[in-house]
């Protein structure tokens, strides 16, 4: 039989999945002895019937509402929809507080212009009466009927003070509005009011979720389009009956800070302004509920291993618990709580490293950043102590390597600090190109002769040298992972549009001459023949790295050198010096193997004695189709594989990816045809399944070949499980990622042993 509707008195805390979280947290405490409000929840089965059958439930569904209600009312010895004495609802969706999408909620439902008199001889409080019920037109406009709360604000702004014929002139213009936006009045039958209300909470949960695309992405506690969450049904407490009488929400610790100590506010009825007079007035005026409070926080700490927020009225002298549920923390409480969590012995550190969030870290790390602006250029402030104990036990567990990406000795620096273990791509073209050097670069190409090429060479040596330096002693004992130039050959050259521009404006003047202008024109002559010579129809399938060293292997030797040289400075240092000399675009083995023997080449002229000091080694970049379906011939003369996913995407999807990025993939976020931006997070089926394949062909050739990724598609929960189940080695990110890709690492590592026990053991019991 399926069950629609669960008393709280009935669930318990196992009943998550039917009652939802917060509902299932009500009934365990109730069970505890806890005073929680009289309630019920809607199942998302039965919700779903409230969204279709347009609006109207099924026969079996209306009975089990209705009794549930009625149980409520013998409960509370309130009747719903009664003049005299009627009972007032707080309707929500059972949807984590600590989720994507945030809960929706609509308090006092079952107010009309009956009711809302039979609530002020409750409370004795007409004015508050009336209160409550502005307050709930406005919220049932924009939640029912989805109006924009610029429809009331013009009148409450209207609104003199806090008197009777303001309030109820107020309410008349509600309800005016809303008749005219909606051509049908504001439902006075309360029967009426329950159906919209449940129906216009569960809808607008799975409308949120939808438009929530890329926050799905980044974390997985989203609500599932199809499934969607219960509806708690509670009756309404408003704290307002007697003078020992008020209402409040604490946090069982500090939501911004993560110190060990309950926050809050409480609202005493005695306040005719109803004032937040915090919790110390509480402990003064009545010790008794705050150490019930305090009793209550501790609990429930223990039983969740998480900081709570806990909604409270105080009705009469009896605490009543409203409702408790994950709070919303800051970064930094995050981090803290988490870890006092660990060794107060509430959660381990598995699970402690589970909670973490990529947001969680950049936060961090941008807050630091943000309030030691004075500091050094390229070092770092001190990270939290939480975020290092953190990050230390990450790296007990993680079994992938992290690695950076770094062009400058500046971000080899700010990688070590962060945590990285050596450097997964050095892109060498980043260094030529930046625009001190690249005037150099240009004149060197554009020359005429091999001579003029290698005088200008003879200018960049130098430089790429003292780069290299500074990495290899950043990186002193980790892996330097070296990219040759691997920029297309357009890139290299001076805009031929700029040049032509400039030769019109030259032939164009008057005094053209005179002997320096002709000289200058007849050198931008030179080279824009010399650029359109070089020029290139499909530019990114061109002329790059092992294809450019046919071309101009002066460029690439000279690199070699540049690298050569400063691994021998340092080795006479005292450094340990790693280089790994990586050939990207690499389409055949035997473009592999021309390369390898240039770079064993160059070493052995440049090294001498100190080659035995330099275990240097040569690999390939795997951006091409191609190269992955033939990774068994590649591997023969690779010590390493490096997978390009952001080049491997384009080429496997055929995408162009400035292009895709902007005409079409920020469309597709909207519908099912692509789920994720795949140069966000790695294309697991696509592009996953040929570094799979890659890898497993590679190592039948050489079993221990390591093998990794860059891209910056990698630092993603999803995709840095991939990378591990598949066995890779290493995954090289930029510099600010590398705290968060050595949690995730872990992540994927500690997910992946509870996923392989529990299939083993699902086996062991199928097989007894």
């Amino acid at each position: 039989m399926t069950k629609r509707v669960i008393l709280l008195e009935e669930g318990t805390a196992e009943m998550k999945g039917l009652m939802g979280s917060i509902g299932a947290d009500l009934a365990e405490l109730k069970h505890a002895g806890w005073s929680v409000p009289a309630g019920f929840v809607v199942t998302t089965e039965c919700c779903r019937e409230f969204c279709t059958r347009l609006g109207h439930l099924s026969c079996e569904g209306e009975e089990e509402v209705v009794n549930a209600i009625r149980h409520l009312e013998q409960q509370t010895g309130k009747f719903f929809g009664h003049s005299e004495n009627p009972l007032l609802l707080a309707i929500r969706t059972d949807q984590d507080g600590a989720s994507a999408t945030a809960t929706q909620s609509l308090l006092n439902v079952g107010l009309n212009d009956v009711t809302v008199e039979g609530l002020a001889r409750q409370t004795g409080d007409r004015l508050h009466a009336l209160q409550h019920y502005l307050e709930y037109l406005m919220e049932y406009g924009q939640l029912v009927y989805g109006m924009s709360s610029e429809f009331f604000t013009g009148v409450t702004s209207h609104v003199k003070g806090r008197d009777e014929a303001g309030l109820e002139l107020a309410i008349r213009e509600f309800k005016y509005i809303i008749a005219a936006k909606e051509r049908n009045p504001f439902p006075q039958d309360v029967q009426i009011q329950l159906k919209e209300v449940v129906r216009a909470v569960y809808h607008s949960q799975r409308v949120k979720a939808s438009r929530s695309q890329d926050e799905m992405v980044r974390n997985s506690n989203y609500i599932s389009l199809e499934q969607g969450a219960p509806v708690l049904i509670q009756t309404m407490m408003h704290g307002t009956c007697g003078d020992s009488s008020g209402n409040g929400t604490i946090y069982t610790r500090n939501p911004l800070t993560g110190e060990r100590k309950i926050t809050g506010q409480y609202v005493s009825i005695g306040d005719s302004h109803y004032n937040d007079h915090g919790l110390d007035s509480l402990q003064f005026d009545k010790p008794e509920l705050y150490a019930r409070l305090l009793e209550i926080s501790s609990q429930l700490e223990r039983r969740k291993g998480e900081i709570q927020e806990i909604s409270y009225v105080i009705e009469s002298g009896e605490l009543y618990v409203v409702q408790t549920q994950p709070a919303r923390l800051s970064p930094t409480a995050t981090l803290r709580s988490t870890v006092d969590f660990v060794h107060e012995g509430l959660i381990n550190k598995e699970d402690a490293l589970l909670r973490i969030q990529p947001w969680h870290i950049t936060e961090v790390l941008k807050h630091k950043t943000d309030s030691n602006r004075d500091v050094e250029a390229g070092s770092l402030p001190t990270l939290l102590p939480e975020l290092q104990l953190l990050l230390a036990w990450a790296d007990e567990v993680k079994e992938l390597t992290v690695l950076a990406n770094a062009d400058r000795p500046q971000d080899a620096m700010t990688a070590r600090i962060l945590g990285a273990e050596g450097i997964g791509v050095c892109r060498t073209e980043n260094m030529l190109l930046s625009p001190a050097r690249l005037p150099f670069v240009q004149k060197m190409i554009l020359a005429d002769s091999e001579s003029e090429r290698r005088r200008g060479l003879e200018r960049l040596l130098p430089m790429q040298q003292f780069d290299f330096e500074q990495i290899f002693e950043a990186m002193d004992g980790h892996p330097v992972t070296i990219r040759l130039l691997d920029s297309p050959l357009h890139e290299l050259l001076p805009d031929l549009e700029v040049l032509e521009k400039r030769r019109e404006w030259l032939q164009a003047e008057e005094w053209q001459e005179h002997a320096d202008h002709q000289i200058e024109l007849e050198e931008l002559e030179r080279v824009i023949r010399r650029v359109s010579e070089l020029h290139e129809h499909n530019p990114t399938l061109g002329q790059q790295v092992c294809r450019l060293s046919k071309v101009f292997p002066e460029i690439i030797d000279m690199q070699l050198e540049a690298i050569f040289r400063a691994a021998v400075k340092g080795i006479r240092e005292g450094w340990w010096v790693r280089p790994e000399i990586m050939i990207p675009q690499i389409g055949h083995v035997h473009e592999l193997q021309v390369m390898r023997d240039l770079v064993d080449h160059v070493a052995d002229q440049v090294l001498g004695e100190e080659k035995r000091h330099c275990l240097y080694r040569v690999g390939a970049m795997i951006e091409a189709p191609r190269a992955a379906l033939t990774a068994t011939h590649i591997a023969r003369q690779a010590d390493f594989f490096t997978f390009g996913t952001d080049e491997l995407t384009e080429k496997t999807f055929g995408y162009s990816r400035q292009e895709a990025e902007e005409r079409f993939l920020q469309l597709d976020t909207d519908s099912r045809r692509v789920t994720n931006n795949p140069f966000h997070v790695l294309d697991v089926e696509g592009v996953g399944q040929l570094v799979e394949m890659a890898v497993v062909q590679g190592r039948i050739r050489k079993p221990h070949l390591k093998t990794g990724i860059c891209g910056e598609n990698v630092v993603d929960l999803e995709s840095l499980a991939f990378c591990h189940r598949i066995g890779l080695d290493y995954v090289s990110c930029l510099p600010e990622q590398i705290p968060y890709a050595r949690i995730a690492a872990a992540q994927a590592a500690i997910k992946g042993q509870r996923e392989g026990a529990h299939t083993q053991n699902s086996d062991i019991s199928t097989i007894a």
